[in-house]
């Protein structure tokens, strides 16, 4: 029995004669794009995505729709993509990066060997720091979030500081 591969299930391949014609329209279109995505093949390898709207281009296989296109030329502002961007953003999220690192430690000390239940934070917090480094970047709701979690870590460890303090004063006493 004949089967389709997942790229042919939704579109028709194209004609030698049509691939050849979209390859000199997206060459004379976006030529930018093209030459932009050359050059960062390397930083570009792990984008499946961005990889397969460059095959595109550049074997005009299939039509590129405008939200293709705009997703590519998103990519060419990233800072993940430009090196002087990119060292830029990590001085920016470096700071922040340092409090997460700080807040493990926090939540390793207060929660022992209950990190990997359903009620710490331990999973949430190492997750954002993963998009922190692989992504430079973090939404506002993440950051809310690291935040709330941050006071709320901080608080259990003042508590068992000063229930310490008052155990350690009243047996010198």
């Amino acid at each position: 029995m004949y089967r389709r591969s997942k790229i042919n299930k939704f579109y028709k391949k194209a004609s030698p004669e049509t691939m050849k014609k979209n390859r000199e329209l997206y060459k004379e279109l976006y030529s930018k794009e093209i030459e932009w995505c050359k050059e960062h093949l390397e930083e570009l390898k792990d984008n499946k995505f961005i990889m397969d709207m460059y095959l595109i281009l550049i074997t005009g296989s299939r039509k590129m729709s405008p939200k293709m296109i705009a997703s590519v030329q998103k990519a060419m502002e990233s800072p993940l993509y430009d090196p002087v961007k990119r060292v830029e953003r990590k001085e920016k999220i470096q700071p922040i990066l340092e409090k997460i690192s700080l807040l493990i430690t926090m939540i390793e000390k207060l929660d022992g060997n209950k990190i990997h239940t359903q009620w710490s934070s331990y999973k949430f917090v190492m997750s954002c720091q993963k998009q922190a480094t692989t992504n430079l970047r973090l939404s506002e709701k993440q950051m809310t979030a690291l935040n709330k979690t941050w006071q709320k870590y901080n608080d259990r460890l003042e508590k068992r500081l000063k229930k310490e303090n008052k155990d350690g004063n009243n047996g010198t006493n």
